[in-house]
């Protein structure tokens, strides 16, 4: 009875796990992986990105479902899993400056102040205009996965070396030399 009710209230929060992203590492990835990437993907798959931040999004995935999917199977799961999916992964970005200036246009429109419209869109062209690299960089990834063998893994993958020692720099190194925080 118990896990029944356990797998009826599950949520996607019980399967979601959070990344951080160091500036350095997108701006590398854009440097070094972002045209390979996007050339492979629409030859492969005939997928063509609009946003440089879809192709990272879909490259960050498939690279962490191969780096989990080559971590030994921790027995979440009634069978072995052999490949870990992940269902959505949801990027985070420092822009609570510029919300917090739209929120604030929002509010100027809804009390029908005109007059202050001009300053307020100027406050808000300048952030971004002055600002644009931060808010379109991401700062986090949010990853849901599909099961929970797939969760435990990416929660232990900064214990790697504890599960796999002799492969460590297959978990841990990224774009070869940035490691990502759980």
């Amino acid at each position: 009875m118990y896990v029944e009710w356990d797998v009826k209230t599950i949520t996607a929060g019980d399967y979601t796990v959070e990344f951080d992203i160091k500036p350095e590492f997108f701006t590398k990835w854009i440097k070094t992986q972002y045209t390979k990437f996007c050339a492979k993907q629409n030859r492969e798959k005939g997928i063509s990105y609009t946003a440089m931040v879809e192709a990272f999004r879909d490259w960050f995935q498939q690279e962490m479902e191969a780096r989990l999917s080559d971590m030994p199977d921790l027995g979440y799961e009634d069978q072995p899993v052999e490949h870990i999916k992940i269902a959505v992964t949801t990027f985070a970005f420092r822009n609570a400056d510029m919300i917090h200036l739209l929120t604030q246009r929002g509010d100027l429109i809804k009390a029908e102040k005109w007059d202050k419209m001009a300053e307020m869109d100027k406050k808000i062209n300048d952030l971004k205009n002055n600002d644009l690299d931060k808010l379109t960089t991401p700062c986090s990834v949010f990853m849901t996965f599909e099961d929970e063998e797939g969760v435990n893994r990416a929660l232990q993958y900064d214990d790697a070396i504890k599960l796999d020692p002799d492969n460590l720099d297959k978990y841990k190194t990224w774009l070869d030399e940035f490691e990502i925080e759980v």
